[in-house]
């Protein structure tokens, strides 16, 4: 659900092993095979951008082909200075990508849906 802002309002994370203990554990693992880094970019402001590591897959589970018009890719909440959005953007390899759909987590990461820019 959207607040007054247009940013997603995630519950609080429970303490519990899966969130303090296996969730980063299984993050770490995943990055170290898949992870690359990318600029984020709040509010599609190029003056600041943040380098973080994430997990991108090119295609999103209802299109038919890939590579296709969209890519999905999953990011820890905790590496942004506020959750991500669907007005933020994300640089890579010269271009950018549009955050179209943001699928928050109750465990601290995010998957985002990104278009590329035209």
């Amino acid at each position: 659900m959207a607040g007054a802002s247009g940013a997603l309002k995630v519950a609080p994370l429970a303490n519990n092993p899966f969130n303090t203990v296996h969730a980063p554990q299984l993050w770490a693992s995943l990055l170290v095979e898949f992870g690359q880094q990318v600029s984020f970019l709040p509010d599609r402001d190029d003056t600041l951008p943040i380098t973080i590591s994430v997990i991108w897959k090119e295609g999103v589970e209802d299109e038919e082909v890939s590579p296709g018009r969209y890519s999905s890719m999953w990011v820890q909440n905790s590496d942004l200075p506020r959750p991500p959005q669907k007005a933020d953007a994300i640089a890579s390899d010269g271009l950018i990508y549009d955050v179209v759909r943001v699928d928050a987590t109750r465990y601290g990461f995010s998957r985002l849906v990104l278009q590329e820019s035209t």
